[in-house]
């Protein structure tokens, strides 16, 4: 199944679905099937076969997807790979060589990203009239869609909120009643997912404060433990750890990668992992944010903000302002001169925050356009890397 738009300027047509989100929505369907802890054996079964059928539906007639071929990708040294499991044309261009699930059976980062950012594509193609015909794709709108969740945060009070989503990904129940969100927002906390669990104990991420995975490989004497975020921009800084498993005894974490260290020149921006080895919580009376509010919310937040506190305080007595996401998130940040209708605008951010830049590319031409004359903060591969734009 393939869907396109004009791509305007260029002499031809741009493909925006085709089989690479086909892929990723078929693993997503495995993921779930496989760590989803309400589901029942049958639901399971059911929820494979219908990823298979995903599959099918991308390779086109003449190349059948075996249902023994697909749970071959789902566990293992091959789990997650399309090698062998696709036709060569069908195979997406830049994610051929990566795994669409962990040895564990969760969704990659670095798939999970691809797939919500060709969804901002469609639906930005969509909202102009660029994109025309269907797209059924299982589940493409997203219970968690960015947009849901800015929208159950409008008011006087929504830079507040989404403060908060951002501060406090993981918190105790008491602590989350304090937090006075708006009811529907109460809906993006869960209890802490078990695959985040061990023995009835989680860890706060140093970066991001939210669970990190929990792991455990071997048994008895051979165990080894792991506990890394599910970032990799925190793990690869150090928030990645490792411990021996004993039964019956609250963890302990040692340091499995070298913590890095921010120069002078970045340290006032840095987001990355902090030093001190996170100490075991319990996982009783803890709510957690769903992964997707945290991926789309909490984790371009933590700049957003960092950013603003940074300006603020060395803004502090200038006559400058600094707001963060004013009028309901009409800007990212805004510093302006004076209040009121004497306001002087200096100057207006927005972040933009993309693993894949050639999505980013085509969610600007999707848009009309960078109106905002956005140049890059940052460097990024064509194909992969994080692409951070600033107007």
């Amino acid at each position: 199944m393939t869907e396109e738009h004009d791509a305007e300027g260029r002499g031809g047509r741009e493909r925006l679905v085709g089989p690479g989100l086909d892929a990723t929505q078929a693993f997503a369907v495995c993921g779930d099937a496989l760590t989803n802890t309400k589901l029942d054996g049958a639901a399971r079964l059911a929820q494979i076969m219908e990823a298979q059928g995903l599959l099918m539906a991308a390779a086109g007639p003449g190349h059948p997807v075996g249902f023994g071929d697909l749970l071959d990708r789902l566990g293992g040294e091959m789990a997650g790979s399309l090698d062998g499991l696709m036709p060569g044309w069908a195979s997406p261009p830049g994610l051929d060589a990566l795994r669409f699930l962990d040895k564990d059976g969760f969704t990659t980062e670095d798939v999970y990203d691809y797939r919500y950012e060709v969804i901002q594509v469609i639906r930005a193609a969509r909202k102009v009239g660029r994109l025309r015909g269907r797209v059924t794709l299982t589940d493409l709108q997203g219970e968690y869609k960015q947009e849901t969740v800015y929208a159950s945060l409008k008011g006087t009070y929504y830079h507040v909120h989404r403060e908060n989503l951002v501060r406090h990904p993981a918190v105790t129940v008491e602590e989350l009643r304090k937090l006075r969100l708006p009811p529907p927002a109460l809906d993006f906390f869960e209890d802490i997912p078990s695959y985040m669990t061990h023995q009835g104990y989680w860890f706060s991420c140093p970066a991001c404060a939210w669970p990190m995975k929990i792991t455990v490989e071997g048994r008895g004497s051979t165990a080894q433990g792991s506990v890394q975020c599910l970032y990799p921009w925190h793990a690869e800084t150090g928030a990645s750890y490792i411990f021996a498993p004993v039964r019956g005894q609250i963890p302990v974490l040692d340091q499995a990668v070298e913590l890095r260290t921010p120069s002078a020149r970045h340290r006032a921006l840095y987001t990355g992992a902090v030093p001190g080895v996170p100490q075991a919580l319990p996982v009783a009376g803890y709510k957690a944010l769903v992964r997707d509010v945290w991926r789309y919310t909490t984790i371009p937040g933590l700049p957003e903000v960092r950013l603003y506190e940074v300006l603020a305080e060395r803004l502090a007595g200038s006559g400058v302002q600094v707001r963060l996401w004013p009028d309901n998130d009409a800007y990212d940040l805004l510093v302006a001169r004076g209040e009121g209708r004497g306001q002087q605008v200096l100057f207006t951010v927005d972040f933009k925050d993309y693993r894949w830049s050639n999505q980013l590319v085509s969610k600007l031409r999707a848009d009309g356009g960078d109106k905002g004359r956005a140049g890059p903060a940052g460097s990024s591969s064509p194909t992969t890397g994080r692409a951070r734009f600033r107007s």
